[in-house]
């Protein structure tokens, strides 16, 4: 068997080992075997299988079920968190509005003539649709409910990208990649999640409600979340990670593929709002 090592901070690789073990008691078995040296790195096995997908529906319903069975086992963990600053929810929605902005108002000493010109022509409303979803959640109990989730040690996994979703040659579902995760608000997940897998489809009709109707077979939202979803909804959070990333030339950020998906999430701003309008009704 192969295996794949990862770089880990000695105290977040014996919490992850830790919280590993209480899923796995708990029934959530779609998480790697993980072995550590209790230093520095942490081993999983190399799945032989691929990368799921978040245009394939039949996938994104089972990724769903799965992330909602992952929540479920991870409320109300014994591990205690890490120790140290948390960087929750609230935190990274807050930075990213604020990255936006710099970026801007900066926007004509950028490069690149394509970004220039779509920050230029979209940037604005962006920035004021993640204005306005921040005031909506400043009107409700978001940052108790985050700060709530995180004092019961509600386990988070905080980088739902698709390529963190394996499938192996027998079409086992793993959840994979938890170096972000930590004890943060569990609808943060969901909505992030929601969002790529609608990006991704260009916002198809009914693509909301299937989502989230998938979820909540497994684990029912509160109200409060629904209302926090509600307004998260509202913030344009994948066109602001991707703007970022390129103009700041993060690792993994390639202006060949993130382009072209931020033009697609721009021609698609009014089926977006079209379809969290439809949400605020439910």
């Amino acid at each position: 068997m192969w295996w794949i090592a990862k770089p880990f901070d000695g105290l977040k690789a014996s919490w992850l080992i830790q919280v590993d073990r209480e899923l796995r008691e708990r029934g959530f078995q779609s998480m790697l075997p993980m072995i550590t040296d209790g230093e520095s790195w942490i081993l999983t096995p190399f799945i032989q299988g691929k990368t799921c997908n978040y245009n394939n529906v039949s996938e994104v319903i089972r990724m769903i079920h799965t992330l909602a069975f992952f929540h479920q086992a991870g409320r109300y963990l014994k591990t205690p968190p890490q120790s140290g600053a948390a960087f929750l929810l609230i935190h990274r929605l807050q930075r990213r509005l604020q990255k936006f902005y710099q970026i801007l108002t900066r926007a004509d000493q950028i490069e690149d003539q394509r970004l220039r010109d779509l920050l230029t022509e979209a940037g604005t409303n962006f920035y004021l649709d993640g204005i306005k979803a921040w005031e909506r959640l400043e009107q409700i109990p978001f940052r108790e409910w985050v700060e709530h989730e995180r004092m019961q040690h509600m386990l988070a996994h905080r980088d739902l990208a698709s390529h963190n979703w394996m499938m192996d040659q027998a079409g086992r579902l793993w959840l994979i990649d938890f170096e972000t995760a930590d004890y943060d608000a569990q609808v943060g997940d969901l909505w992030q999640m929601t969002m790529r897998i609608l990006a991704a489809n260009q916002f198809p009709d009914q693509g909301l409600e299937t989502v989230l109707q998938a979820y909540q077979s497994v684990r029912p939202l509160k109200p409060v979340e629904k209302e926090i979803l509600a307004c998260l909804f509202l913030f344009p959070n994948e066109f602001f990670r991707e703007m970022i990333g390129l103009v700041e030339r993060k690792r993994g950020y390639e202006i060949k593929a993130s382009y072209p998906y931020l033009k697609q999430i721009a021609a698609n701003r009014k089926k977006w709002k079209k379809q969290i309008a439809q949400f605020l009704y439910w």
